[in-house]
């Protein structure tokens, strides 16, 4: 598949601009990136191989010419590339926490939970998003682990600033994920409640950006019902729209289609009303959604109810529309996530630094994109030919192998159908109540696939002749 033998197209671009001198450097980059992509979910040493390969990307990782930021710099541009052209491109953040309990040898590693005995990092990454749900890259990624003597100390730290607070998360990925974009793009930021912070908000309004995010506080209002959701619930119902809720792997429950009825008017938050002293805050005018499930599964997790704030012009149930299917597109970070942890095994990775830790989370980061990637690329765009990213002896061994036939067709599959045959492989069992296949059995499938592939090529190695040339 693509994402291994064609890693040289895909992995030189991601790194083509990245700020290295040493050109040997650079090709030790993409080399082991190579190796890592192809085998993402193996050890450095299996995934590389050779004995010389590994010892090679460990010292590439512990080069000090290599940083965080180094790396994502260079895959970043490259995603605003992918951004140019669009209208409206979606900035998704959200944090994940990365545990490395089984693994206190690494030196630096601090608290990442509010147990005391959890050790791990907290990372927080911003993908920028299609508003129809193709994840075109990261803008940003920050990580960092909490020093083990500040357990317990909560009370202090909620007297900080907001720039000295965790919390201050939300405004530097603002900043750094929004440096470098065209001001021709139209940047949306979103996050769920965790980003229902007034500073944050003041900041995307200030700098002429901006946001939507899921409300988490009730805030004060200036209006006749002094509360927010008590002002968005007297306004009047605009409609009723259909949404369809992905699969919730951690409830174990299947994906299932929600009638939402909807609401929304403009609202004047007030500042804090502990912070009333303060002078310099003002009130903010914004746009409220309220997208409430009345009938719901008895079978299913919790009814939806959605109460969202946004600074872009909501005026009709169009706009609401629109912004709601915003938000839905926030799901794709936690897949993101997902298959960071899942498929790339980000968790299992033993290094005797938490400096080099952070190095080799970008590099698979990168690759986690990749595969998100190429999942959703097939629902976009699923009428055209799979040979974009599969070669003609992986197709017709995949082909041949999911449909027990010997004989594959001349012409190749959809890209839709070589990924539900993909997933197959990797154990989708596609029954009407799966829904589309997850990024895991899709990476299940990619691994399966190579093994088969090879097999292909020692049956059919005119296959592999044919093929050459067309990278």
């Amino acid at each position: 598949m693509c994402v291994n033998n064609c890693s040289v197209s895909w992995v030189s671009n991601e790194f083509q601009t990245v700020a290295i001198r040493d050109e040997r450097l650079v090709k030790r980059l993409i080399k082991s990136t190579e190796h890592l992509a192809k085998h993402p979910e193996k050890s450095i040493p299996e995934a590389c191989g050779k004995w010389s390969e590994t010892k090679a990307t460990y010292r590439l990782i512990d080069n000090d010419n290599i940083t965080p930021e180094i790396l994502m710099m260079g895959h970043k541009q490259q995603t605003i590339e992918r951004m140019k052209g669009r209208d409206i491109v979606l900035a998704v953040q959200d944090t994940t926490m990365l545990d490395y309990t089984d693994h206190p040898s690494i030196e630096g590693i601090g608290l990442c939970s509010k147990k005391k005995y959890q050790r791990g990092l907290l990372v927080h990454s911003t993908l920028a998003i299609t508003p129809e749900g193709t994840p075109l890259g990261l803008l940003d990624q920050h990580a960092w682990t909490r020093a083990p003597n500040d357990w317990g100390k909560t009370s202090k730290r909620n007297q900080l600033s907001i720039e000295n607070k965790e919390s201050g998360k939300w405004l530097k990925a603002l900043d750094r994920s929004l440096q470098g974009i065209p001001d021709s793009i139209n940047v949306v930021t979103v996050c769920d409640r965790e980003a229902d912070i007034y500073d944050f908000i003041n900041k995307v309004l200030l700098e002429g950006k901006h946001f939507l995010i899921r409300v988490a506080q009730n805030r004060l209002i200036v209006g006749e019902h002094n509360l927010l959701k008590s002002e968005v619930e007297a306004s009047p119902v605009a409609g009723e729209i259909l949404v369809q809720i992905p699969r919730d792997i951690e409830n174990e429950k299947p994906p299932r289609e929600a009638k939402l009825s909807v609401r929304y008017c403009s609202v004047i938050i007030k500042p804090p009303l502990h912070r009333k002293s303060d002078k310099t805050l003002s009130n903010l005018k914004l746009y409220a959604i309220l997208a409430k499930e009345a009938d719901h599964p008895k079978d299913s997790a919790k009814p939806i109810e959605w109460l969202l704030l946004t600074s872009h012009s909501t005026s009709s149930l169009e706009d609401v529309i629109e912004k709601i299917n915003w938000y839905k597109q926030r799901w794709k970070i936690e897949r993101f996530h997902f298959t960071l942890k899942s498929g790339c095994k980000i968790e299992d990775r033993q290094f005797e630094t938490v400096e080099r830790l952070y190095n080799v989370l970008v590099i698979y980061s990168i690759i986690a994109w990749k595969l998100l990637f190429l999942s959703y690329k097939s629902r976009t765009n699923p009428d055209i030919r799979c040979d974009i990213i599969l070669k003609k002896y992986e197709w017709k061994a995949l082909y041949s192998m999911v449909n027990k036939m010997s004989t594959p067709p001349d012409t190749p599959p959809t890209l839709k159908e070589a990924v539900l045959l993909l997933s197959k492989l990797g154990g989708f069992l596609a029954r009407k109540s799966d829904g589309d296949p997850g990024v895991k059995t899709l990476w299940r499938g990619m691994q399966r696939l190579e093994d088969i592939s090879q097999l292909w090529l020692v049956i059919h190695p005119e296959d592999y002749s044919n093929d050459m040339g067309k990278e």
